[in-house]
């Protein structure tokens, strides 16, 4: 979850800190970037989140000497909202760019800094209304073609048609009352589903070696990024990078980086479904595991819609990152 009041103290503090230097900038004036304003505007709560936000933002400036640059083209500070398109930009909210250095990097701010995003895995509701049992291979998202560019197998398909064409006759009273039913809802929806999803994965990166890092590209977008994280009852702020492109800590005429680069995936290792704290398998949730220390979690949640019926979406996030990446935290400015 998107963290809107610290997104908004971030942009006030790297304004104060652009202001300060001199430094020329200009920001995208989007509907995400009003949408952080205006909680910004409507908080009684500035002086705190600015004691958060300060020193975080002093320890990862110190990593980027491109961030200091005073000429040429201003940098420009831009925002990415909760519905940003993950295939085409990035997983941060905020983004620095220098497009006449080639330098763009991303800062991300989220409760939990490791969920990536929602995934649709119908393209459409299923219209409960109808109360007809027929084949519904046509509201099927072929999640393959979308994140690898390889159409997922038939199947697949033929699996996942099958546990809709299961639940596709009952009506809106009816789903509403299964919905109620753990065993109807693990049992004959997310285990299932889940399970042809995990079959999926693997048939798909056996053919296609390039897919573990069409994977990773999908959902971390095109930008490496710094991840913040206040934490209020160690009154720190964690910080953390994920830079496997090499664009953070980028020195000015020096091959070198001031952060750990860490290699993209680019084979898939394993695929189970994921195990609780107390061992026991999850019935929501499968772990893929790649090398270089990458992981990605992926949970099914079933939804009644308002109007017109379910919807089936996949919850993807990060349970740890790559060996190697860069962490820190920056404790908080005592209070005035």
């Amino acid at each position: 979850m998107i963290n809107d009041l610290f997104v908004a103290a971030c942009v006030k503090g790297t304004e104060e800190r652009l202001n300060a230097a001199g430094i020329p900038y200009e920001i995208e004036e989007n509907d995400a970037y009003r949408a952080y304003m205006n909680a910004w505007e409507s908080s009684d709560k500035k002086d705190d989140l600015m004691r958060q936000v300060r020193p975080a933002l002093a320890k990862f400036a110190q990593n980027e000497p491109y961030l200091h640059e005073t000429g040429g083209a201003p940098l420009r500070i831009r925002f990415n909202g909760p519905d940003r398109d993950l295939d085409k930009d990035s997983f941060a909210e905020v983004l620095l760019e220098r497009s006449d250095l080639d330098w763009a990097i991303g800062v991300s701010i989220k409760n939990d800094a490791k969920v990536l995003t929602d995934m649709r895995i119908t393209d459409r509701n299923v219209d409960v209304y109808l109360g007809r049992n027929e084949n519904v291979v046509n509201e099927i998202e072929d999640f393959g073609d979308r994140i690898f560019g390889v159409p997922c197998s038939n199947e697949y398909f033929d699996e996942v048609n099958a546990i809709l064409e299961k639940i596709h006759a009952h009506d809106r009273e009816r789903w509403a009352e299964l919905l109620m039913d753990d065993d109807f809802v693990y049992d004959t929806v997310i285990t299932p589903m889940l399970s042809a999803f995990a079959r999926e994965i693997p048939r798909i990166c056996e053919n296609h070696p390039e897919a573990p890092m069409h994977f990773f590209d999908y959902f971390y977008g095109k930008y490496d990024y710094y991840f913040l994280n206040p934490i209020e009852e160690l009154e720190v702020t964690r910080m953390g990078a994920v830079n496997p492109r090499g664009g953070l800590g980028r020195v000015p005429g020096n091959d070198n980086h001031l952060i750990n680069v860490v290699a993209k995936p680019t084979k898939l290792l394993d695929v189970r479904f994921a195990t609780g704290s107390h061992g026991e398998i999850s019935k929501d949730t499968i772990q893929l595991s790649f090398d270089g220390g990458w992981a990605m979690c992926f949970t099914i949640l079933v939804a009644n819609t308002a109007e017109h019926g379910r919807s089936f979406n996949l919850g993807v996030y990060m349970p740890v990152t790559p060996f190697g990446s860069y962490r820190d935290q920056a404790k908080w400015d005592p209070e005035a």
